[in-house]
């Protein structure tokens, strides 16, 4: 169940819909799927590299929904685990979501970042996951 949404964008990003979202202080970056093709790695890797880190600046709790993604490499991942020791230095949490495509999957377990990284089904688990733990803050 999504809350009170404070903020949301969608941005076209390389021909990637992006939504970024704050829901009762959750952060949600979503890389949108519906009726569209898998974001390219290209598109992810350059969003990563520069976008993702100014969209989610004052993120504490932060939710990135890679349903859209059916791949990531290197390039991609490294952001993504300097956006988990930002949340984490600022005594908050960093989630992902819709790792969904086997690739997106084979690369987690490979990586053992599916042991790093909190993983949930959907966006929807992932916030309600957030929301209850910035509750208890």
């Amino acid at each position: 169940m999504i809350g009170r949404i404070e903020r949301s964008a969608q941005v076209d990003f390389l021909n990637q819909q992006i939504s970024i979202q704050v829901d009762e202080g959750v952060h949600v970056v979503t890389f949108v799927r519906e009726g569209k093709p898998p974001a390219t790695q290209e598109s992810v890797r350059q969003f990563f590299g520069g976008e993702f880190f100014k969209a989610t600046a004052d993120a504490t709790f932060l939710v990135v929904d890679l349903c859209g993604v059916n791949s990531l490499d290197s390039s991609s991942l490294g952001p993504l685990v300097q956006k988990l020791r930002d949340t984490s230095d600022r005594h908050g949490k960093m989630v992902l979501a819709g790792v969904q495509s086997p690739a997106l999957r084979e690369i987690f377990a490979l990586t053992r970042f599916d042991k790093v990284f909190p993983i949930y089904a959907d966006r929807v688990s992932a916030v309600q996951a957030l929301k209850a733990l910035r509750g208890g803050v």
